[in-house]
């Protein structure tokens, strides 16, 4: 998305929400002018949350990366085992680490999330786990330990201040091609969330990659006027009163969590 349209999005936003998070399967860190996208929203006092799978961070990205705009970091680790890669595990996350010290000498003064959401009943990637929680106990002296966290699955562990684990189950995309999970539950999406695309098309969450609930477009309506749809709407009614109105939302068993927390609850 150019900056200048990215500035007029902005300025609209500022009146919706007080939060941004810079992803939608794209990765932030590929941009050579990732600062420029955080003053723009730092000009509106929209706080910013990055996902990146960190696989290019060096040197170069610890300027933008320091912005004070920005609310927390999340660093995808698990993107690591689910790619393919000619570099070493060690040499993935030595830049990462490396990163996190120096943000810790300039005492940021937002989270930076380790996320590895990959737990399964088959202990899939436990070796894999083992190893990057090594790496982290040897960094920060900490005491992650593997058997306790496959038995308790907290959803974080903190390691270090403003630091923390974020563990979560492997999921899958939803797709239109998929089988239908339910035509009832429950989402937050449209509630607490919605999605831009860098085309411009809005969508219901960050998990509609390619747009097949387009609820309509920056580049000809106002982001006012889209939420205000009756798609958008019939959408929304149907989850608070737990219906699945969408096929793509039928098909995704990742809202399936949240049935699970509304019935905890």
């Amino acid at each position: 998305m150019s900056l200048e349209q990215f500035d007029k999005l902005n300025f609209q936003l500022k009146d919706i929400t007080k939060e941004l998070a810079y992803h939608i399967v794209g990765d932030p860190l590929v941009l050579s002018n990732l600062e420029e996208y955080l003053n723009i929203s730092n000009k509106y006092n929209l706080k910013v949350n990055l996902t990146t799978t960190a696989n290019n961070i060096s040197f170069k990205h610890y300027k933008a990366l320091m912005n004070k705009t920005i609310k927390q970091i999340n660093f995808s680790i698990n993107s690591y085992n689910a790619n393919s890669h000619k570099k070493s595990l060690e040499q993935y996350l030595e830049p990462i680490f490396s990163f996190i010290k120096y943000a810790q000498e300039k005492q940021h003064e937002y989270f930076i999330n380790l996320r590895i959401w990959n737990l399964d009943e088959s202990l899939s990637a436990k070796e894999f786990n083992k190893k990057v929680f090594k790496y982290t106990n040897d960094f920060f002296n900490s005491n992650l330990d593997v058997e306790e966290i496959y038995k308790t699955k907290p959803k974080n562990i903190r390691v270090a201040k403003k630091i923390f684990f974020n563990f979560d189950e492997y999921f899958n995309w939803p797709s239109l091609n998929n089988n239908i999970v339910s035509a009832k539950g429950f989402c937050y999406g449209l509630d607490s969330h919605f999605g831009i695309l860098s085309s411009g098309e809005v969508i219901p969450c960050c998990l509609d990659q390619n747009a097949c609930i387009n609820l309509g477009n920056i580049n000809n309506s106002k982001i006012e006027e889209i939420l205000n749809t009756k798609r958008v709407k019939e959408i929304q009614n149907g989850f608070k009163n737990g219906i699945v109105v969408e096929e793509l939302c039928q098909k995704c068993d990742y809202r399936t969590r949240f049935d699970r927390k509304e019935n905890n609850e």
